[in-house]
């Protein structure tokens, strides 16, 4: 089969190559891939700047149609509509498995990243992993169930967003936009997004069209600022930090109320990132680093989709033939779109 592989480490090395399918294990299926989204951890793996095991397939956002359903296997046939979780590779029996956080588990290799993933005609995957995916949500819809299930987790589940709070988002790109669509679902008071220049002509009027009440161009004004005037000094309930921007991480700590929330979803990319650590000790702040997605937040993702909730298809800029991959990844890195989807 066509599939898109990353082949090697370093700089790009990724190419379409012919690749045997995947032969299943007794507790896997096989699913025809109807849909996959890029996420930006697959622009940095082409940039060699993300953790990856090569020669690997890529793709780890995906829907499809089961093909074959492994001896083991009872819950699900051939035909069932399905979206899967990332978590291959989890042991089950370390502290943090048995905690209920298999999505943490320090063995874990993500589709795309440690084992083959859904760039191609079918994917291998684990029976335990998988979700059904309604009627009522398109294939192209259920490719971004993982990035929502992520900022499910995050936002509602690990820091409890409520109804009424306000909540700030640094950064426009697609987990910054599915933040904002996850918090208007939620019953947020008032929301906001900051971006740069870059974001003023597509970004910003996606963000717009989501369901933000402003945006800040952080090149033209001083989001801490233009936050303590939107809120009459008090600041933000909750600010949902998805841009791994140095500078913005930084004034996280100002844009929020005392007692108030951070949400660190974004990865920096580097080594290390200066905080102002006392300040938030006498803000008394609470700052949480959240990764990957729970059973709960997928199952909670799927439904807010299904009843119109969150407009997924809202996400979705381009959808494009996996032969058109490079196109699809300089859309993203250009910040020319939002969540690209591929067909395989």
């Amino acid at each position: 089969m066509k599939a898109l592989v990353k082949y090697g480490k370093g700089t790009g090395m990724v190419e379409i190559r012919d690749v045997p399918e995947p032969k299943i294990k007794e507790d896997e299926v096989l699913v025809e891939v109807k849909a996959a989204a890029i996420c930006g951890s697959d622009l940095h793996i082409w940039h060699d700047r993300h953790p990856y095991w090569p020669p690997v397939i890529m793709g780890h956002e995906f829907s499809g149609v089961i093909a074959q359903v492994g001896e083991a296997v009872k819950a699900w046939k051939v035909g069932d509509r399905i979206v899967s979780e990332t978590r291959t590779g989890s042991c089950g029996t370390c502290y943090t498995c048995q905690s209920g956080y298999p999505q943490v588990c320090e063995h874990k290799r993500a589709f795309g990243i440690g084992i083959n993933g859904a760039f191609g005609k079918v994917v291998a995957v684990p029976a335990k992993l998988l979700h059904r995916l309604p009627e009522t949500i398109s294939f192209e819809a259920g490719a971004i169930m993982e990035p929502m299930a992520v900022c499910a987790t995050a936002i509602l589940e690990r820091c409890a967003f409520q109804a009424g709070e306000s909540a700030v988002i640094t950064g426009p790109g697609p987990i910054g936009l599915i933040s904002l669509a996850l918090v208007k679902a939620a019953g947020a008071g008032l929301i906001g997004i900051t971006g740069r220049n870059s974001d003023q002509t597509f970004r910003a009027k996606k963000a717009e069209e989501i369901g933000a009440d402003f945006f800040i161009n952080v090149d033209q004004t001083d989001p801490i600022k233009e936050i303590l005037k939107r809120t009459d000094g008090l600041g933000m309930d909750m600010l949902i930090e998805t841009s791994g921007g140095a500078k913005a991480i930084l004034q996280a700590f100002e844009m929020v109320r005392r007692l108030g929330r951070i949400c660190a979803i974004g990865i920096t990319g580097q080594e290390e990132a200066a905080i102002p650590y006392d300040r938030g000790i006498f803000k008394a702040l609470r700052y949480d680093f959240c990764f990957s997605s729970s059973w709960t937040a997928w199952e909670r993702s799927l439904r807010l989709v299904s009843k119109g909730l969150v407009k997924a298809e809202a996400l979705i800029t381009e959808v494009m033939p996996l032969e058109k991959w490079e196109k699809a990844f300089r859309l993203l890195e250009n910040l020319e779109a939002a969540k690209v989807i591929l067909v395989p």
